[in-house]
């Protein structure tokens, strides 16, 4: 409250006209009895011009003291509130650009390195990774120092929690990246300074020095994952609602690089489990072989026309055989034994109803096939029996490993096998009846593995490449009998295994009935899907077969000597969909389709032919119940296509349709095509060459 005027006082008993004199006592007497007893009478008429005079007089400054007050608590509640919203908005803003900065120049060291195979990876590209790692560490936590004070002032800022959210998160994530790269720093300059000079030549023996350094640095990898747990807390506690869409596009990154770290972290700490148990350090190892032959598809991969068996002891091969498949080789179960099996109704009946489970299964999941196959082999007792895992690889992998090993001698046959000529000479050979090509083909694969035995250090490394890109590709599969060993396969992508989620899912596999003629059997897929706005799917799946002469007349597989008089393509195919499928209707099947449904998956299978030289369309319409989460205040939809094992990589095209009014706010790949018509239409093209996931980030 202001202090009252003197000058203005009025004493209560004077009337209402009278005013003290010009010259009043000080405050504290000008208003007591005696003081107004000795003033004199004045007149009115003077008084009323005094008054106005000093009105005129005061007017300007009690103004401005009267407005000062509430002027200033306004200036100072800006000042309060708008000036500090600005700076949590811009410094936040400033620190995360740099951290953004330095995070983009990690990401151009990790796409570099990414294109390479780990094998031409250099001690350089090592030191370039740990400084990048480094810097973006020191971005950090920088940005969180030059923050600390404004993270109390994010609550007049909602927007800014959610940046403060992802810097607390990135923070441990790039901790544990460090820790994980300085434990495997030893592994991988052993590693790489071996390759580059050329002194890890004894098997035996650097690979007992590799798992001696990843034990030495398990305790980096145990402090990564303390990092991870905190970084896992500070993802879960990043409040997504309002989010922008850009944020919520860097969250989304942000998650997609914990789950690989994890995953890293995870496979890089199995890793001296493994390659002891796998490579047999402790006790001899038995694995089966499986040749698939990828011309005669099978769900899980291809027929299997021959296979063998090897014997592994610290990390030589000790013994092997290779040998053909007839109903009396391998060795089979008893017959009594086929009703542990659950052969599927729709399945194809075979003539010896047991080799359903040797043949090339119903499965898709390679490690349903392959725990089948050994079930199979060990119940017959054949050698080395039982075995500890099961090796799958098709006619295309052993392409690979060729392009690894280069020519492969064959002098009783006078030939020198390459890659370029593998599958011809296999093909002429089956034309001169019987089964010739079988011993054959046998002789090649005991040759390559002896080949294997004796090659040199600087040999191994396209041979160790050449393999990596048949796992990647499904073209080689391995399945162990430890559990702890296949979570380690998954993790790396090398079981073929089927993976299904909580979202969309497709895979289409064929099991060829007839004739070698997948390679020349060009397959393309056409995926649209419509979103209502609940979530419910609407789905169209149109698979396109095309059998062209112009590419079957080059294919020595297809060829009047190994075909017969089933020269035209008869194949039984499944289409798995996710759980809670309900088919609709279908277009051009030639026999009805069978639903098999499973508390995971449903599939949809039936038969099909397509002549020589000819194309075939085959249509399923089918809906799907609610398969979109949220996320925060938006949507995700998430589809996986997985890949047939086998197949060189079939053409798909995904549209997807989401809801009228829907706003994209991100996608997990570049859509090739976008346009609104009454909804807003994605689509999705590529070559299916491995599994592929779209998810896609939208606002109703």
């Amino acid at each position: 409250m202001s202090t009252p005027d003197p000058t203005t006082t009025r004493p209560k008993n004077l009337p209402r006209n009278d005013v003290p004199p010009p010259e009043a006592p000080p405050p504290d007497s000008a208003s007591s009895p005696e003081a107004l007893r000795m003033s004199p009478p004045v007149s009115p008429h003077s008084h009323t011009k005094e008054r106005r005079r000093r009105r005129r007089r005061r007017n300007p400054v009690s103004r401005l003291l009267r407005l000062l007050p509430w002027q200033l608590f306004l200036v100072l509640a800006i000042l309060a509130v708008i000036v500090p919203t600005a700076a949590v908005a811009v410094f936040a803003t400033d620190s995360y650009a740099r951290v953004q900065e330095s995070f983009t120049s990690l990401q151009r060291v990790v796409e570099t390195l990414d294109g390479r195979a780990f094998t031409d990876f250099s001690l350089e590209d090592l030191e370039r990774l740990q400084f990048s790692v480094h810097n973006f560490e020191g971005s950090l936590e920088r940005a969180r120092q030059q923050t600390g004070l404004l993270r109390r002032l994010s609550g007049l800022v909602p927007s800014s929690r959610s940046l403060f959210g992802l810097l607390d998160a990135a923070q441990p994530l790039v901790r544990a990246s460090r820790n994980m790269l300085e434990g495997a720093q030893p592994a991988l300059t052993f590693l790489i300074r071996g390759q580059q000079e050329g002194t890890v030549t004894a098997r035996i023996s650097s690979g007992e020095r590799l798992i001696e350094l990843l034990q030495a640095g398990q305790s980096r990898f145990a402090t990564a994952n303390l990092d991870l747990e905190e970084a896992r807390l500070a993802i879960e506690g990043i409040d997504l609602t309002g989010i922008s869409g850009e944020r919520l596009s860097q969250y989304q990154q942000l998650v997609g690089y914990y789950e690989q770290i994890r995953s890293m972290n995870q496979i890089i700490q199995s890793m001296p489990d493994l390659v002891t148990s796998a490579f047999a350090l402790e006790v001899p190892k038995n694995y089966l072989i499986l040749s698939q032959n990828n011309d005669e598809l099978r769900p899980s991969g291809g027929y299997i026309s021959t296979y063998g068996w090897l014997r592994l002891r610290r990390f030589r091969i000790t013994d092997y055989d290779y040998n053909e498949t007839s109903p009396i080789s391998p060795n089979p179960p008893p017959s009594a034994m086929l009703n542990e099996l659950d052969v599927p109704s729709w399945w194809f009946k075979s003539r010896v109803p047991i080799m359903a489970a040797w043949s090339g299964s119903w499965y898709a999941d390679y490690p349903n096939t392959a725990k089948m196959a050994a079930w199979y082999y060990d119940n017959g007792l054949n050698p080395r029996s039982p075995v500890d895992g099961v090796i799958a690889i098709d006619v295309t992998g052993f392409q690979y490993l060729l392009e690894g090993l280069g020519a492969v001698e064959m002098p009783d046959y006078g030939v020198t096998i390459t890659p370029a000529n593998f599958r011809e000479t296999i093909y002429r050979i089956r034309a001169e009846g019987a089964d010739k090509h079988k011993v054959f083909v046998t002789e090649i694969y005991r040759r390559i593995l002896a080949k294997w035995q004796t090659i040199s250090q600087e040999s191994s490394i396209p041979l160790l490449n050449a393999a990596l890109k048949g796992l990647q590709t499904k073209h080689i599969m391995i399945y162990f009998t430890d559990p702890k060993l296949n979570e380690v396969m998954d993790l790396l992508g090398w079981s073929g295994k089927q993976t299904f989620g909580e979202g969309d899912y497709l895979l289409l596999s064929d099991a060829n009935l007839g004739n070698k003629s997948n390679s020349s059997v060009l397959r393309a897929l056409t995926y649209s899907v419509s979103i209502s706005p609940e979530g419910d799917l609407t789905s169209r799946a149109i698979l396109d077969y095309s059998y062209p002469s112009e590419v079957a007349d080059k294919d020595p597989a297809v060829a009047p000597e190994h075909y017969g008089d089933q020269k035209d393509y008869y194949s039984l195919i499944q289409l798995y969909t996710p759980a809670g499928t309900v088919l609709q209707s279908t277009e051009n099947l030639q026999s009805e389709a069978a639903i098999d449904a499973h508390e995971q998956y449903t599939v949809l299978a039936t038969g099909i032919l397509v002549r020589f030289d000819t194309n075939e369309r085959f249509e399923f319409n089918y809906t799907v119940p609610r398969k979109v989460s949220a996320f925060g205040s938006y949507q995700r939809y998430r589809l996986l296509i997985q890949k047939q094992p086998g197949t060189q990589g079939d053409q798909v095209n995904v549209q997807v349709n989401l809801p009228a009014g829907s706003r994209v706010i991100s996608t997990s790949i570049p859509p090739t095509d976008s346009f609104v018509l009454d909804n807003p239409i994605l689509e999705f093209q590529f070559t299916l060459t491995a599994d592929r996931e779209i998810e896609i980030i939208y606002q109703q």
